[in-house]
């Protein structure tokens, strides 16, 4: 009977010992913070000339601005659901793009060609 007392007190000590252990190591460490998505910004328009060469493309807006943005390496060009290349991005073309402005400019993360519908 003692014995087990004994094994009993041992233990109701133990226990909160080594829970007190374990939070003081996860306080000790520094919580990592998510890393922040880039701020992706929407343009479209017609577009007015595409420069395989310098991976750029201008647009122009419903404003009438013309634009000059760069085009990612990685950058998603779909036109129709289906992948395509830079190379086929045509003047006069719609497109939707959607750029990254983290680094100061904006540079395309992804082209949507937008397909003519058919007159009716």
């Amino acid at each position: 009977m003692r014995r087990w007392i004994v094994w009993a007190m041992a233990i109701s000590l133990v226990v909160p010992l080594v829970t007190l252990l374990a939070q003081e190591q996860k306080a000790g460490q520094a919580p990592t913070a998510p890393k922040p998505q880039p701020a992706l910004k929407t343009h479209s328009g017609e577009v007015v000339s595409v420069d395989t060469t310098k991976n750029q493309i201008v647009i122009k807006q419903r404003t009438g601005k013309e634009m000059t943005l760069e085009v990612a390496p990685d950058a998603r060009i779909t036109k129709a659901r289906r992948p395509i290349t830079l190379s086929d991005v045509k003047p006069g073309d719609r497109v939707t793009t959607r750029c990254d402005e983290s680094g100061g400019k904006c540079v395309l993360k992804s082209i949507r060609v937008q397909v003519a519908r058919a007159a009716a």
